[in-house]
């Protein structure tokens, strides 16, 4: 299988990326490809509010054409089985850079076709526990209005330099629980309580 971590700090050799090489490992040695994905090396224009034109008008096809990177990042997180979302906290929040692609994914979720309906999804942050519980919690709000699954005990932080075992601890449950859950959800649609059908309805 195939997963995706996609790194909402600005600093790519920074403590998020340290966790999502942890997470990179354990999937590995599980057999399952991760691949780490820096906001930082992709352009993606604010969210322009196109929804309170009406939600036909929140498409995918029309996100794609703002001549940004958004379309890309897109096919991956589709394309995965599951996704950790990594994040600094900046000032008690999320960094700016996810927030405005938790935006920009508003127009995969306004869709009848909901293209991240039932996928894996759990969140991190390099901060001390106050901070990375105020960074994560607008995140996991978002993704379950978006229908993705949060995983059981699917956050964890990490605030020094040092591998804290218990952040070790929670990254390989995590990658066990995210591969057995994939796994158990690949083939149900929770907007609809069925069967998924043809998920995938544009090109890329």
């Amino acid at each position: 299988m195939r997963f995706l971590g996609i790194n909402g700090s600005a600093r790519k050799d920074g403590l998020d990326n340290k966790m999502l090489e942890l997470f990179q490992k354990k999937f590995r040695e599980l057999g399952h490809e991760f691949e780490i994905l820096h906001l930082m090396d992709y352009r993606i224009k604010p969210c322009q509010g196109c929804l309170n034109d009406g939600i036909e008008h929140c498409t995918p096809e029309k996100c794609f054409s703002f001549e940004d990177d958004f379309k890309e990042i897109a096919e991956k997180m589709v394309k995965s089985d599951g996704i950790i979302f990594a994040t600094p906290s900046y000032w008690y929040n999320v960094s700016a850079v996810l927030k405005t692609l938790l935006e920009r994914m508003t127009s995969l979720e306004n869709t009848p076709t909901k293209y991240l309906d039932g996928k894996p999804a759990a969140v991190i942050s390099a901060a001390g526990e106050d901070g990375a519980q105020a960074a994560i919690t607008p995140v996991v709000i978002t993704l379950i209005h978006m229908g993705m699954v949060i995983l059981p005990y699917g956050m964890t932080y990490l605030a020094g330099k040092k591998d804290d075992p218990e952040t070790v601890k929670y990254i390989d449950r995590i990658v066990k629980n995210m591969v057995f859950l994939a796994e158990k959800l690949n083939d149900y649609y929770w907007w609809e309580a069925s069967k998924k059908e043809g998920k995938i309805k544009w090109q890329f």
